[in-house]
């Protein structure tokens, strides 16, 4: 593989999200839950974590089901500011990624999108933050994953296709860098290449004899890529 066509996934693979935003959102998404469905904090906690379960977002299930209006939730869910008690400008402070990150972007071969389950304006803020806004040759976020009207973010088997063909690029040819290890084994399905990011994993039970590849981080990735040939 000479030339790869990435898609990097980005939180918790660029950047450590676990330890620092995603308590917020997560928080956020309960809260949202909360008041659209009339739940208390602990039935609205199970029920944004059953609908990602289901359905790969939180989004999808609330939108199925309850009729929420997806860009109000993500608007809501992914700001910064005094609602979480927090400020568009302390979002530095949560981004934690790891040393000489654009460097080593740069320096792999080939094409490179940003593939993300989240919005993309905060995936332009955190991306800003990073220093590697400059790296990816676009950005893919939810909004514009949507096949036949129906939004259809990752691990589905058409939005990739969709996407794959927008960019010209055979599946055996793409690889995906994501810490989700049912994305990546729902893609090797497809043949996509897939490199498992497990440093900010917690637990896992999935079989991973079909994954490509296994880092810790992605200076670990550079040096070993082309074992994916």
């Amino acid at each position: 593989m000479r030339h790869p066509f990435w898609l990097f996934d980005l939180d918790n693979t660029l950047h450590n999200a676990s330890d620092a935003i995603f308590p917020y959102i997560n928080q956020s998404m309960t809260s949202y839950v909360a008041r659209r469905l009339n739940l208390d904090a602990d039935s609205a906690s199970m029920v944004r974590q059953k609908y990602w379960k289901q359905y790969g977002a939180t989004l999808l299930g609330l939108v199925k089901h309850h009729g929420v209006d997806p860009h109000d939730f993500l608007y809501e869910t992914h700001r910064f500011d005094e609602q979480s008690g927090r400020h568009l400008e302390d979002l530095s402070d949560l981004v934690q990624g790891e040393r000489g990150l654009r460097h080593i972007l740069n320096r792999l071969p080939g094409r490179k999108v940003l593939l993300t389950n989240a919005p993309k304006a905060y995936a332009l803020r955190v991306t800003k933050e990073l220093g590697i806004q400059g790296c990816f040759d676009a950005i893919e976020a939810i909004e514009g994953m949507e096949v036949h009207q129906q939004w259809r973010p990752k691990p589905d088997h058409l939005m990739i296709k969709k996407l794959l063909r927008k960019y010209r690029c055979a599946p055996q040819n793409a690889v995906l860098v994501d810490d989700t290890l049912g994305h990546l084994l729902e893609y090797s399905k497809l043949g996509i290449k897939t490199v498992w990011f497990k440093r900010h994993v917690r637990t896992y039970t999935h079989n991973r004899a079909s994954l490509s590849l296994e880092v810790q981080s992605i200076h670990q990735l550079f040096k070993s890529w082309q074992k994916l040939r």
